[in-house]
């Protein structure tokens, strides 16, 4: 294949993957250098190699090519300096310079969209990032594993992730158009790589160390209408700011460890294994920064209805006491309606503080008690989209991470949730929540009348990135951070599968999230 070197010799997610080939067909490929991405390209058209390892499938490209699967689907992310605003969507800086790789096939698509976009094109990654860096262009788009290797590699600390595009980077193996077989042989072998195997290879390139942004916008306008908000972003800001010094500090430290240790490779592994923890922690703080948004108009919905309650009773009072109206009776009754919706008030910013608070400690609590929460949190997407909430729950103490495992029942209501909203109004919407011991483990278990989930990507909803939603909709994280919370944080075991089942003399079908944790 065209590269630059011997393949022993190169790094990359694409080199790892023809490495895991190379194993399965027992055969070796060879490198033929080049200087460029386009010479590349022209190496394949005119056949002077066999095939390209990392490319994506272009109207261009396949007059000359022919495409395998794709074996990574990436969503593509918007880089600026970290003093830039929050990205919505790409439409909102499509007046912005932008840089990209030349010979990108994401330059045709981006010039097709918006044919006045204005593009600096570059010689590689490095030099795109670089020129944000520097303040020569105003971003660039860029997966998030190469621009993490690019930032960590050459120090761009002042970069950001300040949104994502709704477009995705899907990259294949490209063969020479003469050669059909090739393409038959590469896709049974890429078909066999696991999801471990990809895991493991995500894990090894995805080493994320850039600060993504959160729009302040709603949180905000909220903060106009109930001005207790106030202090909660203010305790926010002051858990963030702590810990980015923590988390600077242990970069810091691991850093000179690296340095005096660089030929002892048992620690250097250990150093490894403790990045990926820190990269699950912030990927965790990515995702709850993504709910939280949704979370606060939950809230705001659930408010409306006792704060009309306290409005109304406390006018009602006024009148008749100006009209000389006001009995002892109707005093009493409107004080206790008033003090009972104040209460639910304070309860929902209970439940809401102690979800954004972003503690990490093993605590022994009631399941029961975490489900209420739960619950309490989504009432508002409840009964806004009329779901019936039908549970059956023990009351079982275990020890573990409370918010987390809030965060893996927000993530899974949130898949049913976004499937009833597409329904009629008046159909009916079951989410069942069934919790109970079996030997010495918690089950947990939730249900669905949603339909089940396809049988051809069943395999791959916990993988990262992956998402049938409308990209505006759902970054493609939410189940698989609570896959790694629930296997790593707890460890403990999730899976998912399809079910028919009668309720109340109909049928239906819907999909199954079983959770065990030992307890």
């Amino acid at each position: 294949f065209a590269k630059g070197g011997d393949i022993n010799n190169m790094q990359g997610i694409a080199i790892d993957t023809l490495k895991l080939i190379e194993k399965q067909l027992n055969i070796k490929f060879k490198t033929i250098p080049t200087k460029s991405w386009s010479q590349s390209q022209q190496f394949l058209k005119e056949k002077r190699c066999d095939i390209l390892p990392a490319a994506i499938k272009t109207p261009a490209r396949q007059r000359y090519a022919l495409f395998t699967e794709p074996y990574l689907i990436y969503k593509l992310a918007i880089i600026t300096k970290n003093n830039k605003p929050f990205v919505k969507e790409l439409e909102s800086i499509k007046d912005k310079t932008i840089a990209r790789k030349k010979g990108s096939g994401l330059i045709a698509v981006l010039k097709n969209k918006y044919p006045n976009i204005k593009i600096v094109e570059t010689k590689d990654y490095l030099e795109a990032l670089q020129k944000v860096s520097h303040g020569e262009v105003y971003y660039t788009i860029a997966t998030l594993p190469v621009a993490s290797y690019y930032i960590s590699q050459f120090a761009l600390n002042n970069l950001q992730i300040a949104g994502y595009t709704n477009m995705k980077y899907k990259l294949s193996i490209a063969v020479r158009d003469d050669k059909p077989q090739l393409v038959t042989i590469l896709n049974k072998a890429l078909s066999h790589i696991t999801y471990k195997q990809k895991d493991e290879i995500y894990n090894k390139w995805a080493t994320v160390h850039i600060r993504e942004s959160f729009d302040y916008r709603i949180l905000w306008n909220i903060l106009v209408v109930v001005a207790i908000f106030g202090a909660f972003v203010f305790y926010r800001q002051y858990i963030l700011k702590q810990s980015n010094k923590k988390l600077q500090q242990i970069v810091d430290e691991k850093t000179k460890d690296l340095q005096e240790l660089n030929n002892n490779l048992e620690i250097k592994i250990e150093e490894e294994v403790r990045k990926n923890l820190q990269i699950q922690e912030k990927l965790l703080k990515s995702e709850k920064m993504a709910a939280m948004g949704e979370m606060i108009g939950n809230i705001a919905h659930q408010w409306r209805q006792p704060l009309s309650v306290i409005s109304t009773g406390a006018t009602g009072i006024l009148v008749k006491k100006q009209y000389d109206m006001l009995d002892d009776k109707y005093l009493e009754s409107t004080c206790e309606a008033i003090n009972s919706n104040a209460q639910y008030l304070s309860k929902t910013i209970d439940d809401f503080r102690n979800f954004i608070k972003g503690d990490r400690d093993k605590i022994k609590f009631s399941i029961k008690e975490n489900i209420n929460s739960f619950l309490n949190l989504v009432q508002g997407s409840i009964k806004t989209y009329d779901i019936q909430v039908i549970t059956n729950i023990e009351d079982l103490t275990i020890e573990g991470y409370a918010n987390e495992l809030i965060q893996c029942y927000l993530n899974i209501f949130n898949n049913s949730k976004d499937i009833f909203k597409e329904k009629p109004k008046d159909s009916v919407k079951l989410f069942f929540i069934n919790i109970y011991q079996e030997n010495d483990n918690l089950i947990i278990i939730f249900k669905d009348n949603a339909g089940g989930i396809p049988l051809d990507i069943i395999d791959k909803i916990f993988e990262p990135y992956f998402t049938t939603k409308h990209q505006s909709q759902g970054t493609g994280l939410g189940l698989h951070m609570t896959y790694k919370m629930i296997t790593d944080g707890m460890n403990g075991t999730i899976e998912a599968y399809n079910s028919e089942y009668e309720y109340e003399s109909s049928k239906y079908a819907g999909a199954v999230f079983k959770i065990v944790i030992k307890m």
